[in-house]
């Protein structure tokens, strides 16, 4: 059972990491808005970070979507375009700290969502949990005085709906296929999507007027905020449910408020820190009971297989049943290790 248990913890690490580089994305990104609005940054960011993944992984993801349906794949994509949009508009709108504490609600809609998407039983068993970290939510967002909700607040609470849409349909794509490939679609939709709306919504950017700091975050934001957390993301998709992700997500809004304190000086009261705590006493105890239930679920304790196992053997289906692919290609890793 302790070696189950243990082989999650690499997943749990992934999405750890991820929120650490999401919380210092976010308090940078207001740098860069300092010269570039934020539909052209994104659009500069995911250009870059599409490029990356075409060079890298371009036909192996061609290769892999011929064999699945558009639906597959393309709902996951859009939810992430829209997360991303939502969220640095919000960013432009409101401080950093805010935004952070915002978008890290998709604990609470992605275990409603994935019950209605996947037909899976909603864990009840997190609801304390859940109920833990929106309080400290809560305490944060407040920073020791009334909590603001203007436009800004609106963008960060629809970036965090639509990034539960993207947590629970990219889990149910992964049935069909690889990490690399769904994060390649989010990455290609987030461009496309990000394109119609700078030149809906904004004036064409003027180029010369952008700061070297700038084009610095910038670049920062496609490489390490887009291709490696979209990867990491869904490679943590492939062995923990949305619930999971979406909890340890949660964690985000810590790292943001420490960057934004080092970095913007945007600073916590202590009932600000009391909510950060409750944030990390909560996941961390949540995430440690999922991994208990898991391990007892495939040693045959629970009443049932688990959804964890389900998904483990379709992911494996689906890997045998690809094509022999030479080394680089078999190895997603590769890509993120040249970002």
């Amino acid at each position: 059972m302790a070696r189950r248990s243990s082989a999650r913890w690499p997943f749990v690490a992934c999405v750890v990491l991820q929120t650490v580089i999401f919380g210092s994305g976010s308090a940078i990104t207001k740098i860069a808005y300092e010269s570039i609005t934020p539909l052209w940054c994104l659009v500069v960011r995911f250009g870059l970070a599409a490029l990356v993944f075409a060079i890298f992984l371009g036909p192996r993801i061609v290769r892999q979507l011929r064999l699945v349906r558009v639906r597959d794949w393309l709902p996951a994509a859009v939810c992430m375009a829209l997360s991303f949009i939502a969220c640095n508009v919000a960013l432009d709108l409101t401080t950093a700290t805010n935004v952070g504490f915002l978008v890290a609600l998709p604990v609470v809609f992605a275990p409603l969502l994935s019950s209605i998407v996947n037909r899976r039983r909603y864990p009840f068993s997190f609801l304390p949990f859940q109920g833990a970290v929106v309080a400290g939510l809560y305490l944060l967002c407040a920073n020791g005085g009334a909590p603001s909700f203007g436009w800004g607040e609106v963008f960060a609470l629809l970036s965090s709906m639509t990034m539960a849409g993207a947590l629970v349909f990219g889990e149910h794509g992964l049935e069909k296929l690889d990490a690399a490939t769904i994060a390649g679609t989010q990455v290609g939709a987030s461009f496309a999507i990000s394109l119609l709306c700078a030149l809906a919504f904004e004036q064409p950017m003027d180029v010369a007027s952008v700061q070297p700091m700038a084009w610095g975050v910038v670049v920062f934001l496609a490489l390490l905020s887009t291709c490696l957390t979209f990867f990491l993301q869904n490679l943590a998709l492939t062995s923990l449910p949305s619930s999971t992700v979406s909890l340890l997500l949660t964690g985000e809004p810590v790292f943001t408020a420490l960057f934004s304190f080092v970095i913007l000086g945007e600073t916590l009261s202590a009932t600000g820190l009391v909510g950060a705590a409750v944030i990390v006493a909560g996941v961390a105890a949540a995430t440690w009971m999922e991994g208990r239930r898991a391990s007892d679920a495939d040693d045959g304790f629970a009443d049932g297989p688990s959804p964890d196992a389900h998904k483990a053997a379709a992911s494996k289906a689906v890997e045998m049943s690809q094509v022999a692919l030479p080394l680089s290609e078999r190895c997603p890793l590769a890509s993120d290790r040249a970002v």
